[in-house]
């Protein structure tokens, strides 16, 4: 089922939620490309982003968290020595931009690279007045 959030009958019935109806309408009209590979994990109130990203160099890997939008691009800037000829290319290098649309209470951690995987660690911060408390009986 698609929403139009554009129709003025949704939009005069949800009120206060502007931010959120942006970021859905943004993430319905984006494709997203399936290279390269990668997984999420979850576990309690921590998320790691694992992504594929053999033969890739660390340093022409850029990341960055704007308004709640993580963004991983990788330009390829691939140098070609005239010397050699590649009878088959089975590791993509190819130029790739992620983007991951991430919920308000969701912060970035930080993240490595070992192995041809680069891996993203983020943790959900709870205000205290959402934790669970323990309610005294007087």
């Amino acid at each position: 089922m698609l929403i139009n959030f554009t129709d003025p009958m949704f939009s005069n019935r949800v009120l206060g939620f502007e931010t959120l109806v942006d970021r859905l309408e943004r993430i319905s009209n984006e494709s997203q490309s399936s290279y390269p590979p990668y997984n999420i994990y979850k576990d309690g109130l921590k998320f790691q982003i694992e992504i594929a990203l053999a033969g890739i160099d660390k340093k022409d890997v850029d990341i960055e968290l704007c308004d709640g939008i993580l963004t991983i691009t990788h330009n390829n800037g691939e140098e070609t020595n005239s010397n050699t000829e590649t009878v088959h290319r089975g590791i993509a290098k190819r130029s790739f931009k992620l983007k991951f649309t991430l919920a308000e209470d969701l912060e970035v951690i930080g993240a490595a690279s070992k192995n041809g995987l680069l891996t993203i660690d983020l943790e959900k911060v709870l205000p205290d007045h959402k934790k669970p408390r323990v309610i005294d009986i007087k």
